[in-house]
């Protein structure tokens, strides 16, 4: 979280990447911090027991594809 805040602040693209848990956390953190402009990419977490289910992998695929466009702005 800290990390992503701090390569923003220097002017560096920056996507924090969090399971859905952790959400709302994550947008408070960064606008207590100066950051409330943050792309935050938002993961759902898999299931206990399920971690490699294939619609597990298939959540990993869409984010692979999603991640990159989000950080360059698409």
């Amino acid at each position: 979280m800290r990390d992503a805040i701090s390569v923003s602040k220097s002017g560096h693209p920056a996507v924090l990447f969090v399971y859905n848990h952790f959400e709302k956390a994550a947008r408070a953190q960064a606008t207590a911090l100066g950051v409330p402009e943050l792309k935050i990419y938002v993961f759902p977490q898999y299931k206990p027991g399920n971690a490699y289910a294939p619609e597990e992998a298939d959540k990993a695929v869409k984010a692979a594809d999603e991640f990159p466009q989000m950080l360059l702005g698409n």
